[in-house]
């Protein structure tokens, strides 16, 4: 008698977890230095996560000087993109390392979710301190989102969405074993 489950589908998780986590913590590094800001006003200015910022025909004295007038939520994101990447591959290598992280990869894309979720409600106050803000008090938004800050909030949902899947589906991706009814158990036979 089977439960109507497939058994194959904890064996296609498990085997793709890790790599696909490995994977994530990458590209939310790789999503941090792009940009998470572009403006289509004035001088088209874009900046990246970790504030490099790039203004067309600007002179390198004015974006050193923007640059310094960054905030740089991405340095959180890659920290944390290192993180997920390395409990990653440590989970694909040993298997007994599996839980903790799942664990660790779970709070890390919980943490570049959060990040991105705050940056993404005002990126031009989350990307930009205050005086260039303040600075420009314009009635509408200085910049607008870019596609590194809408990418790293894509992929920290896809991590923990595949951490969640794991937990549901049990340990090490496994589901528990369901006994056979045509096999006796010991406890039967010696009665």
């Amino acid at each position: 008698m089977t439960d109507g489950a497939d058994p194959s589908r904890p064996d296609r998780v498990r085997r793709w977890t890790w790599p696909a986590g490995l994977l994530g913590g990458l590209l939310l590094v790789a999503f941090s230095l792009v940009p998470w800001g572009v403006s289509d006003q004035g001088v088209k200015p874009s900046v990246t996560g970790l504030g490099r910022v790039s203004v067309p025909g600007a002179a390198p004295e004015d974006v050193a000087f923007l640059e310094d007038l960054t905030r740089r939520p991405g340095l959180i994101t890659v920290i944390v993109g290192v993180v997920i990447a390395l409990a990653a591959a440590l989970a694909w290598w040993r298997s007994e390392l599996r839980w903790p992280a799942v664990v660790v990869v779970g709070i890390g894309s919980v943490v570049a979710l959060v990040v991105a979720v705050v940056t993404l409600s005002d990126p031009g106050k989350h990307l930009f301190e205050s005086r260039v803000t303040d600075a420009v008090d314009a009635d509408t938004p200085i910049i607008s989102v870019g596609y590194g800050l809408v990418g790293v909030l894509v992929v920290s949902v896809l991590i923990l969405g595949l951490m969640m899947s794991v937990v549901i589906i049990g340990r090490d991706g496994a589901t528990e074993p369901t006994p056979d009814p045509d096999v006796a158990s010991p406890a039967d036979e010696s009665s």
